[in-house]
């Protein structure tokens, strides 16, 4: 409930300062005016942001379908399953989806293992592999805001002839400097193997996550690698109660015919 103030002598003097810093509006030039309106509206949604900033938490980690990585792993004795589906906008047999959980065990505090079971099928041609994943945090200070970790992975085609597709190793690290956003860096090394075909490549990646709200977080990265891909995604992450998230991005290639897709996932942990 507003306080009242019940003075007559408060309430006229109330009145005349609002009707005297109306008429001083009014006699600026019109340019000047506008000019006060913007400032006036640009400050106010200045300290609005910061405001929401302000009551906003720490952000949940990268995952799912996006491919920069993050220093942290599962809170030993926890889980994660990541599920994602993406297809191309100008290629509509053109898609990949993946199925990917992962654990942190109580004997193993520091080592997060997993797996992802993924199928991509290109203008009616697919292919199916399995990822074994492991998954190392070798820092984590909170005082500084910094986690970092080594992770490592197979990749096995179990529709092709020669199975074994290429290995891969990364270094991803993490930096926090407010409570709502996260810097993502990664740097590693791949092999691919494809059908005789052998090749070893750099790999990078940065990324950003940034808690909009309590329920919602922005998420956007570009990645790339020595002489091959290199594209961009972004998008929201909902979070649905205290278990789920949902993904809904869009990505881009940035090399050959820039390719460009829709993606949908959800992350359940438990």
């Amino acid at each position: 409930m507003h306080k009242k103030y019940t003075p007559a002598r408060r309430d006229g003097f109330t009145k005349y300062r609002a009707r005297h810093s109306r008429h001083t509006l009014l006699l600026l030039p019109p340019a000047k005016r506008r000019a006060l309106q913007r400032n006036l509206i640009f400050i106010g949604m200045t300290l609005g942001l910061v405001f929401v900033v302000a009551l906003i938490s720490k952000a949940q980690a990268a995952g799912g379908a996006y491919v920069v990585d993050d220093g942290a792993i599962n809170a030993p004795g926890e889980c994660n399953v990541d599920a994602w589906y993406s297809a191309h906008r100008h290629a509509g047999s053109t898609h990949n989806s993946s199925l990917s959980p992962a654990c942190t065990f109580s004997a193993m505090p520091a080592v997060q293992w997993g797996a992802a079971l993924s199928r991509a099928v290109d203008a009616g041609k697919g292919e199916t592999q399995i990822s074994p994943q492991a998954k190392v945090q070798v820092l984590s200070r909170q005082e500084l805001g910094l986690e970092l970790a080594i992770a490592v992975g197979a990749h096995v085609a179990l529709d092709r002839h020669h199975g074994f597709d290429g290995a891969d190793l990364n270094v991803p690290l993490t930096w926090q400097p407010l409570a709502p956003l996260r810097l993502n860096l990664n740097a590693g090394w791949g092999h691919a193997y494809n059908d005789g075909d052998q090749q070893h490549r750099l790999t990078w990646g940065t990324g950003f996550e940034y808690q909009l709200a309590e329920k919602l977080t922005l998420i956007g990265e570009r990645y790339g690698q020595e002489g091959g891909e290199q594209a961009w995604q972004a998008g929201p992450r909902l979070h649905i109660g205290e278990f789920v998230d949902v993904d809904l991005l869009v990505g881009r290639s940035l090399i050959g015919d820039r390719a460009q897709w829709l993606t949908t996932g959800a992350t359940l942990r438990f």
